[in-house]
């Protein structure tokens, strides 16, 4: 189970790493029927837990003031079409942004945290259902635990935010070899 403190500090590990800048990326676990996602627009080092949007798989906001994060659609359509899935992260980091933007798939060869090849879903437009289908068509199709969102970032799935987030620094890290 993972908890809001959980959230945070995933959060904040992200930008440590330089895998988001500012406000990009969010992060989200599954409570049960519920998940817990980071709010739209605000700044992971002042972040506290009652500033987290805990909803249904509706999308229905049934704790927080914030406005969930812009991604949001594209959390649930996870968590909906895959239930093995516990946790998410998505990142801006700025090697695997460029592969996709070069690549339609960065090989995994090397990798003992990626389950496959990581394609590279088409462009379309942020925060869009079209964006969150095609993700998620791509980590149902290939089994993947991970996909890069051509000229936008990566989204890393897992049993824990741990696993989520490690799946993302291993992306950028293969991406950042293609030199």
């Amino acid at each position: 189970m993972c908890s809001r403190d959980d959230v945070i500090v995933t959060a904040r590990r992200m930008a440590v790493l330089g895998l988001v800048t500012g406000t990009l990326g969010n992060v989200s676990c599954r409570l049960g029927s519920r998940i817990l996602i980071t709010p739209s627009g605000l700044d992971y080092a002042t972040m506290c837990p009652e500033d987290l949007v805990l909803l249904d798989l509706s999308g229905h906001v049934v704790e927080g003031d914030r406005p969930p994060s812009s991604e949001v659609r594209l959390h649930l359509t996870i968590y909906k079409d895959l239930s093995d899935v516990r946790a998410i992260v998505h990142t801006h980091s700025p090697q695997a942004v460029t592969a996709g933007d070069v690549k339609d798939e960065l090989p995994a060869a090397d990798s003992t945290v990626l389950r496959a090849s990581v394609r590279v879903a088409p462009y379309r437009p942020p925060g869009t259902q079209e964006l969150a289908d095609l993700a998620v068509n791509l980590l149902v199709e290939h089994e993947a635990n991970a996909v890069i969102l051509e000229r936008h970032g990566v989204v890393g799935v897992g049993r824990h935010l741990g696993e989520a987030l490690e799946v993302c620094r291993d992306v950028e890290r293969l991406a950042g070899n293609l030199r």
